[in-house]
């Protein structure tokens, strides 16, 4: 089974101040992010993969991001599931980098966005053991619905798609060391089954940098 994981695309213009966005500020995707998103629905049909599912975080961005994917690569309907909802920031979302920074100081922030350390005195919601957890558990629901040859999409947000990265042994500890955590806006990873082990296919790729063929491979990559 292959886990395709998509953080949705842009909701921020060339106009716009970027703010942190977690669950409670549901943006939409901006023209830019609607893009992204075909982009991935027609990597899909080049390659000639339909997802077996498609489950979306509850927000606008994600569910909008799932959906044009899906009227173009195809898929059926969207499952929209709450444990891919994006963290709640609590008093860092919807300020700037700069403010948090000076409220909370760089070196948090430094290390949420390079090692995925959750911020000691942060008002963040859910709390890490709950987010891994929850995630732990979607995968065994898709684990029990899914063959192995499926391609199941998942869409959500750079705060929760590095944490399928605790499904392969020493794979998130790697990139926190390499500071490759995070994933852009439209850009799509995959975490794949076999022989009841999980590895890295590929992190962090543009739709139009990969052939998405290679889903239908069995041999994964070593993580770069």
């Amino acid at each position: 089974m292959n886990l395709l994981l998509a953080r949705h695309g842009n909701t921020f213009g060339p106009d716009d101040t970027p703010v942190w966005v977690g669950a409670d500020q549901d943006l939409p995707l901006v023209p830019k992010g609607r893009e992204q998103a075909e982009a991935v629905g027609q990597a899909l049909a080049s390659a000639g993969i339909t997802p077996a599912a498609i489950v979306a975080g509850p927000l606008k961005r994600t569910a909008e991001h799932a959906t044009i994917i899906r009227d173009i690569a195809g898929g059926g309907e969207i499952s929209i599931d709450h444990r891919l909802r994006e963290i709640d920031y609590g008093s860092w979302g919807g300020k700037t980098t700069e403010q948090i920074v000076e409220t909370h100081g760089e070196a948090a922030v430094t290390a949420w966005n390079e090692r995925g350390q959750w911020p000691d005195r942060a008002d963040w919601q859910p709390d890490l053991s709950t987010l891994r957890r929850d995630l732990k558990l979607l995968v065994n629901d898709l684990q029990a619905q899914h063959g192995a040859d499926d391609t199941v999409l998942l869409v959500s947000s750079n705060g929760i798609l590095r944490f399928f990265l605790d499904l392969v042994p020493g794979a998130f500890a790697l990139r926190a060391r390499d500071q490759s955590l995070k994933t852009a806006t439209g850009a799509l990873s995959c975490i794949q089954r076999q022989g009841g082990l999980y590895q890295v296919l590929f992190w962090n790729k543009r739709p139009d940098d990969i052939d998405l063929s290679v889903l239908n491979q069995q041999t994964a990559e070593t993580p770069a």
